[in-house]
C-alpha cells in the first residue's frame, strides 16, 4: 500500500504508527504515511486509495490532511560526540 501510494506524491514517509489509545482506532495501526500529492495528482491519489482499499477490504485506510510541510522532513543523521 505504502508503496504505490509513494509512487503517486511528490515526496512520501513513513511515521510510527500511533498508539491506539491515541488515535482512538478500535484496532492497531500498522501504516502511519504521510503523502505530499500535487493539486493536479490528486484526484487521481484518492482513486488509488480507492482501489487499494477495495483489494484489501481486511483493512482500514484512511485519509486525512493536509498535513503541514514538517511531516516531509527527514530526520538528521546523528553526529558523534568525539571528534
Amino acid at each position: 500500500v505504502h508503496a504505490a501510494l509513494a509512487g503517486h506524491a511528490v515526496a512520501a514517509r513513513r511515521h510510527a504508527p500511533q498508539d491506539r489509545r491515541l488515535s482512538g482506532a478500535a484496532t492497531a495501526m500498522v501504516l502511519n504515511g504521510a503523502y505530499l500529492v500535487d493539486r493536479a495528482g490528486l484526484d487521481g491519489f484518492r482513486a488509488l486509495a480507492e482501489a487499494l482499499a477495495d483489494r484489501h477490504p481486511e483493512l482500514r485506510l484512511e485519509l486525512t490532511g493536509p498535513w503541514p510541510a514538517y511531516s516531509f522532513v527527514a530526520e538528521p543523521a546523528a553526529e558523534s560526540a568525539w571528534p
